[in-house]
């Protein structure tokens, strides 16, 4: 497995690609329904893992109450530690590393969740070190595709040499709309058919795929 043109920049999604977020995420909106009277165990709580927290919250209670329930959210998250409810994918910080010793590519991070949490939660995990810079969700952009435009405009990057890494059809379809190309995780949060029929570069199953695919000829 080989891409057929060569990256530099290297973006990566978090939750679902290289975090198991859920049960922090789950417990979050879990409390936040319950707040307003939603019973969260009749709601398929996967899919608001990807979305922006605006969009999630309008879809579940409506306009009027999204911006009290995404200001809830961001607390209820710090108040319970979510980020250390958490837990890395098998060897991802293994592929990290190595990606990062190559000096072949520049990391970064484009995450739809709250852009503090996503800092909480490389620096809980150790994987600051890792990533030139890592962009979320902020008053400005929320969308995957608003995060990546963003990222790239900042820094100049040549969209021909931006490859995104991503779970769900958000990271597809926001790579898409900014003109880059992307890898499909199968292991995070998204639906198989919608990551096949959203035509990546490449479908992996694992972290380690990963590193086979970017680095062939330097993977044990």
């Amino acid at each position: 497995m080989k891409p057929q043109k060569t990256y530099k920049y290297i973006i990566f999604d978090f939750d679902g690609t290289i975090n198991n977020t859920s049960p922090g995420i789950y417990e979050t909106f879990t409390a936040v329904l319950d707040h307003f009277g939603v019973d969260a165990t009749k709601v398929d709580l996967s899919r608001h893992i990807g979305p922006p927290l605006n969009d999630s919250y309008t879809r579940l209670l409506g306009e009027k109450l999204c911006a009290d329930a995404v200001e809830l959210h961001k607390q209820v998250f710090e108040q319970i530690h979510a980020e250390r409810k958490s837990f890395l994918y098998d060897g991802i910080k293994e592929v990290l590393g190595k990606l990062k010793d190559s000096g072949r590519y520049v990391l970064s991070i484009a995450s739809s969740k709250y852009e503090p949490h996503v800092a909480e939660s490389l620096e809980y995990h150790g994987l600051t070190e890792f990533f030139d810079c890592a962009y979320g969700q902020t008053e400005r952009r929320g969308f995957k595709k608003e995060v990546l435009r963003q990222l790239i405009e900042d820094h100049g990057w040549d969209k021909s040499l931006c490859l995104l890494i991503g779970d769900t059809l958000h990271d597809m379809e926001g790579a898409k709309c900014c003109g880059i190309d992307s890898v499909a995780v199968t292991y995070g949060f998204g639906r198989m058919d919608e990551l096949a029929d959203s035509h990546p570069i490449a479908l992996v199953s694992s972290p380690k795929e990963i590193l086979e695919l970017l680095l062939p000829n330097e993977t044990n």
